[in-house]
């Protein structure tokens, strides 16, 4: 029996601390892959008022959004497939200040960063 709980011991041990490095470095290469993002400045001025989609992936966040400008400003996003975490606030953001500089989610970086990339994303291909 004894022995039966040293083997069970150095299991969980062992279990535990290759689950330790796989987060570490998982999330390392998420911060790093983040990181390497740049957003463009927005030009409104130059965006014909429509609907454009776009999206972003960093890792395993990858949201999809569609922003609806009219007039030379952002008067919609909305999201098309799933986003970690409730982006409302920063939608409000956003649209608020016209502008890809705004304040981030706290406690969601990755997610903050892949949504404001896909808006960017989105406006940058449109035609």
């Amino acid at each position: 029996m004894r022995c039966f709980f040293k083997r069970l011991l150095v299991t969980v041990v062992a279990v535990a601390f290759v689950l330790f490095w796989v987060v570490a470095l998982y999330g390392g290469t998420l911060n790093r892959t983040s990181g390497r993002l740049t957003l463009s400045p927005l030009n409104l001025a130059t965006v014909a008022d429509g609907i454009y989609e776009g999206s972003a992936k960093i890792l395993h966040v990858a949201p999809k959004l569609r922003v609806t400008v009219s007039t030379g400003r952002i008067t919609a996003i909305t999201v098309v497939s799933p986003i970690y975490g409730d982006v409302s606030g920063l939608i409000a953001r956003v649209i608020k200040a016209q502008s890809l500089d705004v304040d981030g989610i706290s406690g969601a970086t990755i997610s903050t960063k892949a949504f404001l990339k896909a808006v960017d994303n989105a406006l940058a291909a449109q035609p």
